[in-house]
């Protein structure tokens, strides 16, 4: 199948940073006790850094994507909102690592390969001390998902001697499943490499393909490959309609938003019909900009005053001039899509997770 590029909605096309896994060296095998452990100490330590108003202990127990979002969340709360509303932002650790319990996790070991490790946990959480309407949702990107829900956690190791850290968390929004692992004799479930040829895409285009959907929605010659839903024509919709941004486009002013690759490593995991399961992260920016800034005019003339949302200004500096360039957001997402055999069905994407990393104004 050929690989549709991702592109932002009114510009250049970008594609995937993601490639494919070599181990430098044979690893061992992750135990039963070696996951529970790992998990136990992630749940314990965030727990304390909740209860603690400790960053640094909440930064200590994640990497990779993980680490960028609870990174940018701790900037967020030490910010003064520019409403001076204080009671409009509330406090540390309320998107990816807000206080939560946690059921009894089922954990899905790959056959070993090499550094890094990984595993994931598949486990339901509902929000500390809060009882939720049914049905409550929350936004991740645009996209809905269950207040309360079942996720997958991501952890890794990067070395022998490296302490195994969350990597990311992707929550199944309401209606998706996760299949069925293939198991081997040992009950480790092998791994798929992420050039292989026998599926309907190679594993590492799951997230341009994607990207494709979310950037140009139903006119994606990727539709093709990838299934719609809540997180492909859904978030389509809900990038392009500014769903819970805040952002506003002044009169002469362009928006536009492109869902891109990262460097962060991606995974995938045999499914019991052939298939495989993809972890990865991507990029969604949103950029609110007059013309000749997204055009790449010489010179770039100043436009009408750009709003800024509340949550973009946490991580402005303090006392900025207001945008009349350009204002851009962007999310730090990761994803877990279902790859299927070659001549079966379309690739599903089933959770996200992550949240606000950056932000930038002119």
């Amino acid at each position: 199948m050929a690989l549709a590029a991702a592109g932002c909605a009114s510009a250049t096309p970008g594609t995937s940073d993601t490639s494919a896994n070599t181990p430098a060296r044979a690893a061992a095998a992750i135990t039963t006790a070696q996951a529970e452990q790992a998990f136990n100490t992630y749940v314990a330590a965030t727990a304390q850094a909740i209860s603690t108003d400790d960053g640094t202990l909440a930064l200590s127990v994640v990497t990779g994507a993980q680490q960028a979002v609870v990174s940018a969340e701790l900037a967020m709360d030490g910010a003064h909102p520019a409403s001076g509303d204080s009671a409009a932002y509330s406090g540390v650790l309320t998107l990816e690592s807000a206080a939560y319990t946690y059921g009894t996790p089922a954990f899905y070991l790959p056959e070993p390969t090499g550094y890094p490790r990984f595993f994931v946990a598949d486990v339901t959480r509902a929000v500390k001390g809060i009882r939720p309407a049914p049905g409550a949702v929350a936004s991740v990107g645009g996209a809905e998902v269950p207040v309360d829900g079942r996720v997958l956690m991501l952890f890794q190791q990067s070395t022998a001697a490296g302490p195994w850290r969350l990597a990311s968390t992707s929550q199944l929004p309401a209606g998706m499943r996760l299949p069925p692992l293939a198991t081997d004799k040992n009950g480790y479930v092998p791994q798929v490499p992420l050039t292989a040829t026998d599926l309907l895409a190679q594993p590492y285009a799951a997230g341009p393909l994607q990207a494709a959907v979310v950037d140009d929605g139903p006119a994606s010659a990727a539709v093709k490959a990838v299934d719609e839903g809540p997180l492909t024509t859904a978030l389509y919709q809900a990038a392009r309609d500014r769903s819970g941004t805040g952002l506003q486009v002044p009169r002469g002013d362009i928006y536009q938003w492109e869902m891109e690759g990262t460097a962060y490593p991606a995974f995938a995991l045999q499914t019991a019909n052939g298939g495989a399961l993809v972890l990865y992260t991507m990029y969604l920016n949103r950029t609110v900009a007059v013309p000749s800034y997204i055009n790449k005019g010489d010179p770039i003339e100043s436009g009408p005053p750009i709003a800024v949302p509340l949550d973009l200004s946490l991580l402005l500096p303090a006392n900025r001039p207001t945008p009349r360039v350009e204002l851009e957001g962007q999310d730090l997402l990761s994803f877990a899509a279902v790859d299927p055999p070659a001549g079966a069905a379309k690739i599903q994407v089933i959770a996200i997770g992550g949240g606000l990393d950056y932000a930038v104004a002119a």
